[in-house]
């Protein structure tokens, strides 16, 4: 990955609130960019059963809900990029 990544919206991990900020800022067209942390989905892709999904009463599986989330954030043409933030600088404006 780049050294320096500027982007008007940088999502920090890949788990279901980073997938759903994605989804909402890219309908909102800010253009975002994901990136996934160590563990691309978040810990989710290492729980079996979510019975607390609406939607899914019969229950879900982890990983295949985080696949699904990672399906429909490539849908909307989302960056998505495979690495981790070792440091963001904020006291630099812009940003």
């Amino acid at each position: 990955m780049e050294d320096k990544l500027n982007r008007k919206l940088i999502i920090l991990g890949s788990g279901p609130t980073g997938y759903t900020s994605a989804v909402y800022a890219a309908r909102a067209g800010l253009n975002p960019c994901v990136i996934t942390g160590m563990e691309q989905g978040g810990q989710l892709t290492t729980t079996t059963d979510v019975e607390n999904w609406p939607g899914d009463s019969d229950g879900l599986q982890g990983p295949e809900l985080m696949e699904r989330m990672l399906k429909h954030v490539e849908s909307l043409n989302v960056e998505v990029i495979v690495d981790h933030i070792e440091k963001a600088e904020l006291l630099n404006h812009p940003f």
